[in-house]
């Protein structure tokens, strides 16, 4: 169970499926298997993940690596290209900037994103009180369990 929980989170943080089985050495297709048994329960690894990636906190960050991560890779895509003409040229830079707008594009509204984000202020506007009242017990109760009460608040 406690393999099943740590593949969970990695995933959450995004760690490829390979990546997760080659840490647990186990084969993928155990953790899609793992995956599936949790969506069949009502946890939903994809939404979580989602969820976790579209943090405001992790957003502005997420975006600057995304950007690096763009120019080098149309910079190694340049140079690689160079021979080709102009018009193969364009449609490599059309393919980079739709990527870029689609991952740009404002979010659907779903109703489990919309249920993940309300329960996620409420943890924080818990978690704030808690601390400004100085409730250590409530503020570690969270800290410890906010994943969990996500996950269960998704089951809904």
């Amino acid at each position: 169970m406690k393999d099943a929980q740590e593949m969970k989170e990695m995933y959450i943080k995004g760690y490829t499926v390979t990546d997760i089985a080659k840490t647990h050495g186990v084969t993928r297709q155990t953790v899609y298997k793992k995956k599936a048994k949790d969506k069949q329960a009502g946890i939903d690894w994809d939404a979580l993940a989602l969820a976790k990636s579209r943090d405001t906190s992790n957003l502005k960050r997420s975006e600057e690596e995304f950007i690096l991560t763009l120019i080098d890779s149309f910079d190694r895509a340049f140079e690689e290209v160079k021979e080709l003409d102009p018009e193969e040229r364009l449609k490599i830079l059309n393919a980079y900037s739709r990527a870029y707008y689609k991952l740009k594009a404002p979010l659907k509204t779903d109703v489990k994103a919309k249920c993940l984000e309300a329960v996620q202020r409420a943890i924080n506007e818990i978690a704030d009180l808690a601390e400004r009242l100085k409730n250590d017990q409530v503020t570690d109760f969270l800290a410890t369990n906010a994943d969990t009460i996500l996950e269960k608040a998704l089951k809904v």
